[in-house]
């Protein structure tokens, strides 16, 4: 596992913060560090960050400091001489995810929260990275399928702290998925790795493992609970939130 990845398994929450007063960087350190917290992304949204991140990263080497909202291959050398471990880009950046691979920076590939972006498919963002890579860079291989892949399992899988089901191996959850390959999309079968990134759907799953329990099968909920009453729940919710009663 890449050392940064493993050490934000071991630590498991993140905390974002945006600094606007380069001299509250080393108290918030102090503070994280103190309530067994060493760990920290620093947003590029203000003036202070990267000296924040400098002060942060110098005064307390225990601590594991990234950078956030980093929108440009300048901000990543920026950021990363002033000691962030890690760099985390809202969206997806070509230029960004390109640069980090070179630079040997590990990526790992997410989806934006219910608020912001319900669709919530990583399938979707494993296209979307090897997609853009190509158009931007134009080169076919910019990133190659399996390293998307691996971006969207492995490294995704560390760095949510889950390094006990990145892959299926004894000792681990079986946490998986099964996808149907006798699907138009999915033929003909040369290269699997690329099937899946370039050509897969949500649609294609047929099963969806947890911790070894089927929790989806065959088009089918199997979580102990109807899955209307859930729905009904959360629009009533939803309508509970617009009204201004939640």
């Amino acid at each position: 596992m890449n050392k940064v990845l493993e050490e934000i398994s071991k630590i498991g929450i993140v905390p974002v913060i945006a600094l606007d007063h380069v001299e509250d960087a080393a108290p918030l350190a102090k503070a994280l560090c103190d309530g067994g917290l060493p760990c920290a992304e620093v947003t590029f949204r203000t003036a202070a960050a990267e000296e924040s991140i400098r002060i942060m990263a110098e005064q307390f080497p225990e601590m594991l400091v990234g950078a956030g909202t980093v929108l440009t291959t300048e901000q990543v050398d920026r950021a990363v001489n002033a000691g962030a471990k890690f760099i985390v880009s809202p969206g997806l950046n070509p230029k960004v995810v390109k640069y980090c691979v070179e630079k040997g920076i590990p990526v790992a590939i997410g989806t934006d929260g219910p608020a912001s972006n319900n669709c919530l498919d990583m399938f979707k963002e494993m296209f979307l990275v090897t997609g853009l890579q190509k158009v931007v860079h134009n080169d076919p291989e910019a990133v190659p399928a399996a390293d998307v892949l691996k971006m969207a399992t492995v490294n995704g899988a560390y760095a949510m702290g889950l390094d006990n089901c990145d892959i299926l191996a004894e000792g681990k959850y079986a946490d998986l998925i099964m996808i149907d390959l006798m699907q138009p999309n999915m033929q003909p079968i040369q290269n699997i790795e690329k099937n899946v990134v370039y050509s897969a759907s949500k649609l294609n799953v047929k099963m969806t493992m947890i911790n070894g329990r089927a929790v989806y099968q065959n088009g089918k909920f199997k979580i102990g609970e109807s899955v209307e009453d859930i729905y009904e729940n959360a629009n009533r919710i939803a309508e509970r939130i617009l009204d201004g009663k939640e």
